[in-house]
């Protein structure tokens, strides 16, 4: 019975260990950030290298995330932002984008997955959290992914313009303010 007992034991850590090196990355930024009032300007949403919770895929060097081996990967991401307006009329409105983009600026740029949120009136100060559902996608070596914000055309009022605004933060009740979790499938 013991023999049995040990064995069955040794077989669970065997698989919570290979379950545990699952070769994924989680980034969550929980520091706030600040967005212009630039319409159509793409503003990448930046980490550091406190944010990196875990990473078995990549590098992460200067704010960006290089995966280090080809695959099909499943990648998600979320941000929560709060536009900060105060005093506006019942017509308008505010359209954002968020995007998670891979190599960015580069030939192969693509973007992966995007969600668009409209705030309106009476949402205008309150924090909204975008989620970019998960999606599967084929990475090669050297791939850089990176998460983006941009202000729709369609906006008819302006985001808070003060400087000492920080448009991604937490909403009540949380403490991430930003994401992305890649996690190699094949």
């Amino acid at each position: 019975m013991r023999i049995k007992n040990i064995f069955s034991l040794v077989f669970l850590l065997i698989c919570v260990h290979g379950f545990a090196q699952e070769p994924s990355l989680y980034i969550r930024s929980l520091r706030s950030i600040h967005l212009e009032n630039k319409p159509l300007v793409p503003q990448q949403i930046k980490f550091r290298d406190v944010d990196m919770v875990y990473n078995k895929i990549g590098q992460f060097l200067n704010e960006r995330i290089t995966v280090s081996s080809s695959g099909i990967f499943e990648v998600s991401a979320f941000a929560n932002i709060n536009p900060g307006v105060m005093g506006s009329s019942s017509k308008d409105s505010i359209h954002i984008e968020l995007y998670v983009m891979k190599n960015h600026n580069q030939p192969t740029e693509q973007v992966i997955g995007t969600t668009v949120f409209k705030y309106s009136y009476g949402n205008f100060d309150v924090a909204a959290g975008l989620m970019i559902p998960p999606k599967e996608i084929q990475l090669q070596q050297g791939d850089e992914i990176s998460l983006w914000v941009k202000i729709l055309p369609s906006t008819t009022i302006d985001i808070n313009k003060s400087t000492k605004y920080d448009h991604v933060n937490k909403p009540t009740g949380m403490e991430q303010i930003a994401g992305i979790r890649i996690a190699k499938v094949l």
